[in-house]
């Protein structure tokens, strides 16, 4: 990612920031809270003020950095699904496959939709290729004995 003009550059703007901004922010990247992280960067209180793209970068520089301490991403197998759509406590006529769009890419989001049309999200993936989500939707949709919706076997 490119920062705009007006903006420092990530390590600039990591040493522009407080010990306690650096910790919040920190805090949020090990969780996987980017948005959190990146909105904790914009209010530090930085002159002049960053912008969105300039925060979002630092973020993802710090993901990086801190690559080994980062929580791992919720279990995302048939199994693990399966369960958490049960657990809605209302029936799941369909399952959903929807391509989303970030600042970091392209996100595939799995939704759980009701009779009432209620949809609950139950696993994102982003980066991965997109035969193995594919492959877990049409899984679990057939454990719940639920239409699968979505894009096409060809992907995005």
């Amino acid at each position: 990612m490119a920062h705009d003009d007006r903006s420092l550059p990530p390590h600039e703007l990591w040493a522009a920031l407080s010990w306690e901004a650096r910790e919040r922010v920190d805090a949020h990247v090990v969780r996987r809270a980017r948005l959190r992280a990146t909105r904790e960067v914009l209010d530090a209180g930085v002159l002049p003020r960053p912008g969105l793209y300039a925060c979002l970068e630092l973020v993802h520089v710090r993901e990086e950095i801190l690559a080994d301490r980062l929580v791992p991403p919720p279990p995302r197998d048939a199994d693990t699904l399966t369960a958490g759509a049960r657990a809605l406590g209302r029936p799941v006529v369909a399952l959903e496959l929807e391509w989303d769009w970030d600042s970091w890419g392209t996100v595939l989001v799995l939704s759980a939709v009701d009779g009432a049309g209620e949809r609950t999200c139950l696993a994102q993936w982003q980066g991965v290729p997109w035969d193995g989500p594919l492959a877990v939707a049409a899984d679990v949709a057939g454990r719940l004995g639920a239409e699968l919706r979505g894009p096409g076997a060809d992907g995005p």
